[in-house]
């Protein structure tokens, strides 16, 4: 692992007491091809006058038996991880190849319109994923957890946010499939943790700082991942962004990818150290991913005033998950950002943690970081992994 991390801790248990989910279709027990009903018996012959006489030693007839049962094939799992840049796709286990598709996004085909890449990436979906299969899609979008409505996704569809039930146009094309969809940071949240999340954990959380940033909470006790009214959690990126360092200011007007300004993901995101870039007029901003870790290696101060006023915003919001939840034993970051600038991004966090701000926050020692704060190694969190393991989690997904 890159960057300061704990040691791994053992992988969570499977889900117990699962329902249906009201907002995405599940098989019917009862409809044809769901479970069998109990085996079908012969009627027993009724024995004839003759067949009953005293000095009949025949060898009576043999006792009824059931009829064959047929079961059901067991149906195909398969998942996807749609972003803007690849779907990634696989049917089966774990141990199947995954096969890469460009993503039919506005981000590589910026001359479609919206309806026609919507249309592309169904269409992609529904001729890949096998007949009868159980799928699960990681979409990276803001989305509605329980009904499958996308409310909006920069990387697919640009500024677009008129809300699109895409699970509907799914179950349109292909109703013989049950589709599960969920976004990319609850897939995320799930993968991290089966992996990291040991015995005696309450609630965990993963948060992606990429392209874009995003938060997702899990309560282990309860397997509970709780959605507002619009089936929501955590799309923290486009809250306003905390800018409290001195200088900080010069950052308030930067856009966001949603359209508005002064977000979250406005600075810290990967195309918000772009943005910082060329607000503090460093040399190529738009190479920044390129040049920054080098940079920071070599002490650049300008390096170090970009790190510092990226990372700034995210240990705020760190440090307020754990004052207002102090049963928030475990969070992940991950994400191009974090990966990207490893233990730099995670020595200015840590930093930042345990920097006293009040008598109310007294900073984190190193050891209490340990326990709780992860980041996390590129390739160690796969949305497409945690897809598989959400039809496990379907009915603690609610409101």
């Amino acid at each position: 692992m890159t960057g300061t991390t704990t040691p791994t801790r053992p992988a969570l248990d499977g889900g117990e007491n699962r329902r249906p989910d009201p907002g995405i279709a599940v098989a019917d027990e009862n409809a044809p091809g769901g479970r069998p009903g109990p085996p079908a018996t012969r009627p027993a012959a009724t024995p004839s006058p003759e067949a009953t006489t005293p000095q009949d030693t025949a060898t009576p007839p043999a006792p009824a038996t059931p009829a064959e049962t047929v079961t059901p094939p067991a149906s195909t799992a398969f998942a996807a991880d749609i972003g803007g840049t690849w779907v990634r796709m696989r049917a089966g286990g774990a141990a199947e190849p995954v096969e890469r598709m460009p993503s039919p996004s506005r981000l590589r085909h910026p001359d479609r319109s919206v309806p026609q890449l919507r249309a592309d990436l169904v269409g992609l979906l529904c001729d890949r994923v096998p007949a009868g299969a159980r799928a699960a899609l990681s979409f990276g979008a803001a989305i509605d957890h329980l009904t499958g409505t996308v409310y909006g996704s920069a990387p697919l569809w640009g500024d677009e946010s008129t809300p699109y039930d895409v699970a509907a146009d799914l179950r349109a094309r292909r109703p013989d499939v049950t589709w599960h969809l969920v976004n990319d940071v609850t897939a995320a949240l799930l993968d991290f943790a089966a992996a990291h999340a040991g015995p005696g954990v309450r609630r965990v959380a993963y948060l992606t700082v990429s392209s874009g940033i995003a938060l997702r909470t899990a309560d282990l006790e309860q397997r509970r991942i709780p959605v507002d009214d619009l089936g929501l959690q955590g799309e923290v990126g486009h809250l306003p962004a905390p800018l409290t360092d001195p200088g900080a200011d010069i950052l308030a007007d930067l856009p966001c990818e949603c359209g508005a300004r002064g977000h979250l993901a406005s600075v810290a995101s990967g195309p918000g150290l772009v943005r910082v870039a060329r607000r503090l007029g460093l040399p190529r901003p738009r190479q920044v991913a390129d040049w920054l870790p080098g940079a920071l290696a070599a002490d650049d101060p300008g390096a170090r005033r970009l790190l510092e006023l990226c990372a700034a915003p995210v240990a705020h919001l760190l440090r307020t998950l754990w004052c207002l939840d102090p049963h928030l034993d475990l969070i992940g970051v991950g994400g191009g950002v974090a990966e990207g600038l490893a233990g730099a991004y995670a020595a200015e966090i840590r930093r930042r943690l345990a920097t006293p701000t009040s008598y109310a926050d007294r900073g984190r020692d190193e050891a209490w970081l340990d326990e709780r704060l992860v980041f996390c190694a590129p390739g160690q969190v796969d949305a497409l992994r945690g897809a598989q393991r959400v039809t496990d989690w379907i009915p603690g997904i609610t409101r």
